[in-house]
């Protein structure tokens, strides 16, 4: 079983009510520190280097999106999922455009916040479920607008790669696209990688919402 590390970024941090006495009971799990947030936790998150960093976004201002954008600048590999208690539109599209891999709400059963976890670390997009509505309200603005359709030739994509941008707009994993394309995960995560390159973007998420707004999806 491999083991996840967390560093977990909280407004406050008290006893089992923390994220830290949630997450403990779960073998693989190894949860580095829990941590009030201030002026140095980036730094001892870089120095670290976590596979997942939790952070609530109840934190004081922007605070706790202004830390996801710097994480991500300053080091790529983290994968940053949001904890929050806060269902606004705006919010969720800022937190994703920081660069948050996941978005879940505080009050989650265990099953979620474990699953969105291990999602958020094996490279992969998680957002609520419930949540989804709201993500949806974005694209469908996304989609009324005029868009310039953008062939993959001109991204320089491949046949494959382009169909592999249409299975992560769909919200595939690198497993399920995997099997629905017969190769192996090593190859999509390859094939990803190399689609992230041309295209210039930073994870899977803005993969998704690039081809919609560029009308890249397979009709």
């Amino acid at each position: 079983m491999a083991v996840i590390s967390l560093f977990i970024v909280a407004d406050f941090v008290s006893g089992h009510q923390s994220l830290k006495g949630m997450l403990s009971s779960e073998k693989d799990f190894m949860i580095l520190d829990e941590i009030q947030f201030n002026m140095h936790t980036l730094g001892k998150i870089i120095a670290v280097r976590p596979d997942v960093v939790l952070i609530n976004t109840n934190l004081v201002g922007n605070d706790g999106l202004e830390l996801t954008a710097e994480l991500k600048q300053k080091s790529p590999l983290v994968k940053v999922l949001i904890v929050t208690e806060d269902t606004n539109q705006h919010h969720l599209s800022k937190s994703i455009k920081a660069g948050a891999l996941g978005y879940i709400l505080m009050d989650s059963d265990l099953t979620i916040l474990f699953e969105a976890i291990r999602t958020v670390a094996r490279g992969d997009a998680y957002i609520q479920p419930c949540l989804l509505s709201t993500l949806l309200a974005e694209l469908r603005q996304f989609l009324s607008e005029e868009k310039q359709v953008v062939l993959p030739e001109q991204l320089g994509l491949t046949q494959r790669e382009f169909e592999i941008v249409n299975h992560i707009a769909c919200g595939s994993s690198n497993k399920e696209i995997a099997e629905r394309l017969f190769i192996s995960e090593k190859t999509v995560k390859n094939h990803v990688s190399n689609i992230l390159r041309k295209m210039e973007l930073e994870d899977r998420t803005q993969v998704a919402v690039y081809a919609y707004r560029k009308g890249l999806i397979a009709k």
